[in-house]
Parts: structure tokens; sequence; C-alpha cells
């Protein structure tokens, strides 16, 4: 049976200074949104592509299971794809009993989008409160061995040439590696958290829009003052969230460039869109997202955000009541409408009345919703 525990898997690469090196985070079972990134950065036999975990888990029902199968013939077929570990790949390893059948019963009956899940769907077990947890656990090692192998060696800090650090999550010094893979795996706002890095360190994890009080951005942040660069798009995660394809020209030019691709209905924009931008911009995630309820129209109520005093329209699913204390907290919200090109390709996260939520260029803001007729 796998261990609880992983020892910390390092791998020290020598690669190519002239090759072009490609670098994604957070898949989160997007198998399509994925082929899709690698056909348009055209990846071929002369790059590198580094995988920085977070291949599987919140992906729609099966596609968990394909994802995963497919990461792993990537890695068979390919010597120049390279996968690490993320937490949500260990899921395999730290949601399964002995001693938490409680935790395991919730995570699948409750969370749903999950490997586990989809394992249950193919094997035809059906999932319940009630269900033999033991019996589950034993069919799925049996079934599954091959998984669990593959997750078991994969790498969970990787350096490349001595002068890149690959970790899924964050880890706040090189020469002091923790024994156990979780901590470096599961580093919430390591970017904002960490000290200044002694080599350059790409990082996932933690999406980037989470990182930013003003504006709604899904984009890649690079730091090179901290010698960071966080690349979780927040696929199937965030509201707009995306699949970010970091692509650095070559370890000779350390010349870094990106694309992202997301799952979202497009639309080409037939007229000029023109907002004023407010003069604060906000952006709530899931901190300090306190608000006060002050009117609502069709598909969008507007709210006072305690924080910042701005006031702002937000989306009905984006908005939620304690039941017990009865104040109202948002999140995924912004208080910018987008001003727009004709001929702007623009994602449709959520179409509403009188406003739709979109992206364009890894921005997130509203429109009215005429504008998309």
């Amino acid at each position: 049976m796998t261990e609880l525990k992983k020892k910390t898997i390092i791998k020290k690469l020598n690669i190519d200074p002239n090759k072009r090196l490609i670098f994604v985070a957070d898949i989160h079972g997007d198998i399509n949104t994925f082929k899709e990134g690698l056909q348009r950065i055209n990846f071929n036999s002369n790059d590198e592509l580094f995988l920085i975990g977070d291949f599987t888990e919140k992906g729609d029902e099966t596609y968990n299971l394909k994802t995963f199968r497919y990461i792993m013939e990537l890695d068979k077929n390919f010597s120049n794809f390279h996968v690490l570990a993320g937490n949500c790949d260990e899921v395999l390893r730290f949601i399964l009993p002995k001693d938490a059948k409680e935790k395991f019963l919730y995570f699948v009956n409750e969370h749903k989008r999950s490997i586990l899940n989809d394992m249950a769907i193919e094997m035809n077990y059906p999932i319940s409160y009630k269900m033999d947890v033991d019996d589950f656990v034993s069919k799925v090692q049996e079934k599954y061995k091959d998984l669990y192998e593959y997750m078991d060696n994969l790498a969970d800090v990787m350096f490349l040439n001595d002068e890149i650090v690959l970790v899924h999550g964050g880890l706040d010094d090189i020469d002091n590696i923790p024994e156990y893979s979780l901590p470096m795996l599961k580093y919430d706002r390591f970017y904002e958290l960490s000290p200044i890095q002694k080599k350059l360190m790409i990082v996932g994890h933690y999406p980037t829009r989470n990182y930013r009080a003003d504006v709604a951005s899904v984009n890649p942040i690079f730091d090179f003052r901290k010698k960071i660069i966080s690349i979780d798009g927040g696929n199937h995660v965030c509201k707009g969230g995306q699949i970010n394809f970091i692509i650095l020209e070559s370890l000779n030019t350390m010349n870094f460039s990106y694309i992202y691709v997301d799952h979202y209905e497009k639309y080409e924009m037939k007229q000029d869109v023109f907002y004023e931008k407010p003069k604060n911009r906000v952006n709530i995630t899931f901190v300090d997202n306190e608000v006060e309820l002050v009117d609502k129209d069709l598909d969008f109520s507007f709210i006072r955000h305690k924080k910042t005093n701005q006031f702002m329209w937000v989306h009905n699913s984006s908005l939620y009541q304690d039941k017990g204390t009865l104040k109202y907290y948002a999140y995924d919200a912004t208080n910018e409408f987008l001003s727009l090109k004709k001929g702007s390709v623009i994602s449709i996260i959520r179409r509403g009345e009188p406003y739709s939520i979109v992206k364009f260029d890894g921005y997130i803001g509203l429109i009215e919703s005429r504008y998309l007729q």
C-alpha cells in the first residue's frame, strides 16, 4: 500500500542551453484545453516541456482519469516531457483511509470532481455515505496499481542546469529541502510569503488572481526581483481561469513569453465598447470579502465591498450569505467593466442580464450583455 507520506524526490537535469523550454501547471483534468495549448505553441521534439503538478482533480466527470492516463502516456513516449507532483495529484495518497474514512466519504460525496469518482464510474461502483470504504479502497489500489506507482516516482523538486528550480507549491530555501514533499506541494500564498529566492523558481498551485487585490487577472506573475514566476491560471478553480504556458526561448537568452488557453465560449466583438476605469480597482477573492447587499437587478446584485468601501455589480452566483450571521460575502468579483475594440476575441465566462462576465487578454471584467447579441 502507498505510504501516506512521500519522501521528497529531487531531480537535477542538464538541458541544452539553446533549447526552447515550456512550463505549464494546474491543468486540473482539462485534457482538451491542455492539448489545444500544446498545438498552439507547436510543442515538438526540439523542446523541453515541464508540467509542474496538478494535472488531475477538479475536471469534468471522467476527465481527471483520462488526463492522468494521457500524462502517463506522454511521459512514457517523450523523453523531453518532464512531470512533477502537485498536491492534487497526491489525492490517491492523502485522501485515503485507514484513519480518515469520514474525510474520504465527504470528499467523494460532496466534491465529486475527483479522480476517485472517475474510478468509481469506471468500476461501476456506487458512491454514497453508506459505501464500504475499505472495500472501495482495496479495489482502487488493485485496479489502478500503475497510477500509484507512477505517482510514487514523480519528482517533487527539479533543478535545471543549476539555474532554474521547479516546484509545485514553493520552497523557501533550496538549501534546506524538506524530507517529505507535502509542504512544498501545498504552499498557499508562496509568492506573497516567501523570501527572495537564490535561483529563479517557477511555481504553480496558487491561482495568480488570488494575489491581486486590484485587477482581476489570471495571467502569470513574473517577478525577477524576487526570482519567482507564478503560473497557476486558476483553471477550473477561479471564474475565468485558464492554463498558462510559459515559454523560455533558451537558457542562453532567458527571454520569457507566454500564451494562455481556456475552455470558455469565444466571441468576436462587433463594435468598439468603452467604459471609464474605476478610480479604485477592486478584485475580490476569498479574503476580506464581506460585502453589503444594496440592490438587485436580474442576474446581478449591487454590493458595497466593506474593506474598500467600493460599490460594484456582482453576479448572484458569486454572492453567498452565511446562514448563522446572515452576513454577505462575495468571491471572484471585480468592479471593472472592460473596454474592447471591434474584432477583439473575448472569452464569455458567464452570460447574464443585464451584464455578462468576460475575459480579454487574461483580464476579467463585466460588459453589458447587449453587446454580445
